[in-house]
């Protein structure tokens, strides 16, 4: 048996390994043995990285042996692993992550004022990150979380200052790039590494403590720098001063078991191509039909090899005389193409809805938006991206705390900017999921939270309706806030609110229910 006909055997995926040591701090003296035990795990866990992003692109090896008729071989691959991972890529990660202010009232306890400076505050340094190219890098950020269930971004303190951001935001590739935590209940982050290979062989490790940055030549000798340097830059330096007095690698977990976004349903994904690689075959065998003759002979040919059928063509042939009908038909077996062809899409659309991707094809009837949204699979998806969400705000709440120590190392921010008032304590990450197919409700809900009193920022937080929230309180603010002074200060009683548009609860009284039809005030029920 040929090589490509062999079956694969796919490895055992259940997430990424987390790299423990079980030293207190990694000195000079440690650094070696540590680093070598801890290159041990990752490399197991780079082999399936690699595997889970060559999966996603489409190379997905067939787990069945091709036995009867070797030479009609066709492997399919479905690929449902990228229709899963660019579907939450945009979901999840679409719209571009942006800081607000965590709430008027915090530790400082802060005047409107300090309020008023911190959302300014809050405002630029999203653009700051608007500067750096953050949406950019947070898609590839998030392309590397979705499929391997980990990634890595880096921040430095900037050697060149351009007048916009005194930091760098880089995402590093998952394959080059570790943490390590000390085992411990608390398990403090020891050290982050990230290493290369040069053309002529030799892998130099960057290695960030809290308070040193360690460059090692094949895991042999520290190389470069002088312990006495303060100086600070993503360069080839060693024993200099850690200003940050913080690892700046920042590691992102997808789920708590560190698992890729497709990766339980591998086994489903593959039985499921060797169905669609099998009904590829059929209409290929079919196709290519092996005849069946008997009673009769068929001149040899040129060669002297006796000729075989050839569609199209008349087939002169003796009879055998030994009796009976001379008879030449394929041979060929049953196949029920509709009946595969339902278990096939029956398959897929079992994959995305444990993927918790919504089915993409129309469900029919007369339901309700709300029961549509059930009933394929979006009210799952957006459980499903919440969840995910309470555990990547962990790794961007530790960005932007880099960010704000690099903004305030720095000279070249104006000591009276808003950004220098700021506290780590006062932002808040904030993932937007700006579902415009329900911008009817958003706005109704904004609006009716605005005319009770509820402060328009938060408003506007609760809705996930605008990709920056902070600026667009900003531009707002004035005008939201007069309007909500006015509705204080008028005499006469306020009586309930009207809708500012129709949304999804003025369905309700249109639409068919259990006890028969009901519009408006009139109800109608069967006797």
């Amino acid at each position: 048996m040929s090589e490509d006909n062999k079956a694969y055997v796919y490895p055992e995926l259940t997430g990424r390994r987390r790299i423990y040591s079980d030293v207190d701090k990694i000195t000079r003296d440690n650094i070696f043995e540590v680093l070598e035990k801890a290159m041990v795990v990752h490399m197991k866990n780079a082999n399936e990285m690699t595997l889970l992003m060559r999966y996603e692109k489409g190379v997905q090896p067939l787990v069945r042996e091709k036995i009867i008729r070797k030479e009609v071989n066709i492997k399919v691959s479905d690929n449902i692993a990228n229709q899963i991972t660019e579907f939450k890529l945009g979901y999840v990660w679409g719209q571009p992550i942006t800081y607000v202010q965590r709430g008027n009232k915090d530790l400082k306890n802060s005047t409107n004022t300090e309020n008023e400076t911190q959302d300014d505050g809050i405002s630029m340094l999203n653009e700051l990150n608007d500067s750096e190219y953050a949406f950019s890098k947070d898609q590839e950020l998030g392309r590397y979380v979705e499929i391997n269930g980990i990634g890595y971004q880096f921040v430095d303190i900037k050697k060149n200052y351009n007048g916009l951001a005194p930091f760098d935001l880089v995402t590093l590739n998952p394959l080059f790039t570790f943490c390590i935590y000390r085992n411990s209940a608390l398990q403090e982050k020891l050290a982050g590494v990230t290493f290369r290979r040069t053309e002529n062989g030799d892998v130099y490790y960057t290695v960030f403590t809290p308070d040193t940055r360690y460059e090692i030549k094949n895991m042999q000798t520290i190389e470069n720098g002088s312990v006495k340097k303060n100086e600070w830059s993503f360069m080839r330096r060693n024993g200099e001063k850690n200003p940050f007095k913080k690892i700046p690698i920042v590691e992102f977990n997808r789920s708590t078991d560190r698992t890729g976004c497709f990766e339980r349903q591998i086994s489903d994904m593959n039985a499921l191509n060797v169905e669609v690689s099998d009904f590829a075959n059929s209409v290929a065998q079919t196709t290519q039909e092996v005849y069946f003759g008997v009673g009769f002979e068929l001149p040899p040919g040129e060669d002297g090899k006796v000729q075989a059928p050839v569609g199209g063509q008349w087939i002169l042939a003796r009879n055998t005389g030994n009796g009976g009908t001379p008879t030449l038909k394929a041979i060929s077996s049953t196949f029920d193409y509709q009946g595969v062809q339902e278990n096939i899409v029956s398959k897929r659309n079992t994959i995305l809805q444990k993927a918790y991707v919504p089915i993409q094809t129309d469900p029919g009837g007369g339901s309700t938006g709300s029961a549509m949204n059930m009933s394929s699979g979006w009210s799952a998806a957006e459980n499903s991206a919440c969840k995910e969400e309470q555990i990547l705000r962990r790794g961007k709440a530790e960005i932007v705390e880099l960010e704000m120590i690099a903004i305030k190392s720095t000279n070249d921010i104006p000591f009276d900017s808003p950004l220098r008032s700021l506290e780590f304590s006062d932002i808040k990450p904030k993932f937007i999921r700006n579902k415009t197919y329900d911008l009817s409700t958003k706005v109704n809900s904004m609006v009716a939270m605005i005319n009770s009193g509820v402060n328009g920022r938060v408003a506007m937080e609760q809705v996930d309706l605008f990709p920056d929230v902070a600026q667009a309180w900003a531009d707002s603010k004035k005008t939201i806030e007069e309007y909500q002074k006015s509705l204080i200060h008028k005499s006469e009683p306020q009586t309930g609110e009207k809708k500012v548009m129709p949304d999804l609860s003025d369905q309700t009284e249109n639409s068919p229910i259990l006890d028969g039809m009901k519009t408006g005030d009139n109800d109608v029920h069967e006797s």
